[in-house]
């Protein structure tokens, strides 16, 4: 074991997305700056979230559709297809990803970096703990904490002595398990679940809600959740799991539905996705005097700076919206304050509405208040509502997939955006213009005016923006003229 000591004007713990921006940004702009990392460089996204589960859902996708293509009037392949390399090919692309994120890379950029555990001495002082016991003390003028979340494991007897996978383990399987137990009906559960039920696993998702996707609009989460339905998915809604048991060949997991009654669900394997939790408890944060939340998120101000004001945190352990696209919105931030004097510095726009996607098919994308959040906020007499079914765009009904939706909410006279949800084949992509649109202020009927190319989704968008006219404003006229 040995031990040293290090001074750097900048240190950054955790190489996830909001560290990465934080680092390498500092380092291009002249600063001497050091990384320390755990081990997984590039973090949860990288590894374990979005660049393996799109990889899947991609291979899922491929498969659907040669299952499908009968309806499209192509013939399908007589023999069944095999799908045991969609995991081989998901680990490649994050191999392929990470060589842009991993120590040398981070060299490249001119960012020096430590493999370790670090947790604080004090408020200035950091210490870092390597594989093999070698103890590194770091000295900082300005520390930023970027080390992200990771999986939540719920309290249920005897779950903990079984190897249930996570989202931090499911890619490492060879193949698809003939059967899988899905806990937990959020954006990890649901897009695993439909993935891994097109690459032949027989799958069953348990949620303690009446629906999936419970955060989401209610009416917008039931479309998916009938195409989970309609693609032989076995939903047991409004359950819980309360014992796990497993016998060296299959999990068995008690579920107590909602009349109480308990049953038995077995299968291969089983997969946690109940939430998420800060990494927050090895930091120190005490030593430091870094405040933080009874759950181990920690408290910022509006610049990002923690009760330390040399120390910034970034990303999913300020629990402010657990995206890779959020962390990644607060890095800039905090990189710029690092940069710039105090006039120049940036405020975090904390109650900024930040887009979010599901990527189940279709994929449910949201911004802002849901209708139910606004008439909460403002009474159903100062909204309107525009909804177009994609049963209704020429596109959608070329390409068979009229299942979805676009639904935007407004301040009903002046049509300022209050919020949207789109349920389309890529409605992520969709959202990007309704969701420029509310951020800088412009109201949905000036869309009309926006010419939209024939035939795509997005002519949805351009609907919903002339319903404004022709629910809102004409019914109101011809009422006030007695027509």
């Amino acid at each position: 074991m040995t031990e040293t000591t290090v001074d750097y004007p900048l240190v950054v713990v955790g190489a996830g997305a909001g560290g990465l921006v934080v680092a390498i940004g500092a380092a291009k702009a002249g600063k001497k700056v050091l990384m320390i990392e755990r081990g997984t460089y590039g973090g949860d996204c990288t590894n374990f979230g979005c660049i393996p589960s799109k990889a899947l859902i991609a291979a899922a996708e491929l498969a659907h559709g040669i299952k499908a293509s009968e309806a499209y009037g192509v013939a399908a392949p007589a023999e069944r297809p095999i799908w045991s390399e969609a995991f081989t090919r998901t680990r490649r692309i994050v191999q392929e990803i990470l060589h842009h994120e991993d120590p040398q890379a981070l060299k490249e950029h001119g960012v020096d970096a430590l493999t370790g555990t670090a947790s604080f001495v004090d408020s200035h002082t950091l210490e870092v703990s390597d594989a093999s016991g070698n103890i590194t003390t770091v000295r900082a003028k300005q520390i930023v904490l970027a080390t992200g979340s990771r999986p939540l494991v719920p309290p249920i007897k005897g779950l903990l002595d079984t190897p249930y996978l996570t989202n931090e383990t499911l890619f490492d399987l060879e193949k698809p398990p003939a059967s899988i137990i899905v806990m937990g009906g959020g954006p990890i559960g649901s897009e695993m679940t439909q993935a891994l039920c097109r690459l032949g696993s027989r799958v069953t998702l348990v949620q303690r809600e009446p629906h999936v996707l419970m955060k989401e609009d209610s009416e917008a989460a039931h479309i998916v959740q009938e195409a989970f339905v309609q693609e032989g998915i076995t939903l047991q809604l409004s359950s819980m799991a309360v014992e796990v048991r497993y016998d060296a060949t299959e999990f068995q997991v008690d579920v107590k539905d909602g009349e109480g009654k308990v049953h038995t669900l077995v299968a291969q394997q089983l997969l946690v996705a109940t939430g998420r939790v800060p990494n927050s408890h090895n930091l120190g944060l005490d030593k430091a005097g870094v405040t933080a939340t009874p759950q181990g998120y920690i408290e910022i101000d509006t610049y990002g700076r923690t009760s330390q004001k040399h120390i910034w945190a970034v990303g999913d352990i300020t629990g402010y919206a657990l995206f890779t696209h959020m962390a990644e919105n607060q890095g800039r931030t905090v990189l710029t304050n690092l940069l710039l004097p105090w006039p120049f510095r940036k405020k975090l726009d904390l109650k900024q509405s930040v887009p979010r996607v599901t990527y189940t098919d279709p994929e449910l994308a949201h911004v802002g208040l849901s209708e139910e959040e606004a008439i909460a906020q403002y009474g159903a007499k100062k909204i309107a509502v525009y909804r177009v079914p994609l049963k209704e765009v020429d596109r959608a009904i070329t390409a068979g997939r009229t299942e979805g939706l676009v639904k935007v909410v407004t301040k009903r006279w002046s049509s300022k955006i209050l919020g949207a949800t789109i349920v389309a084949p890529r409605a992520g992509e969709m959202l990007c213009e309704i969701s420029l649109a509310k951020h800088a202020g412009v109201p949905l009927r000036k869309l009309s005016g926006l010419i939209h190319p024939y035939p795509t989704y997005s002519l949805a968008l351009r609907r919903a923006s002339d319903g404004w006219l022709k629910e809102t404003i004409l019914p109101a006229v011809m009422k006030l003229i007695g027509r």
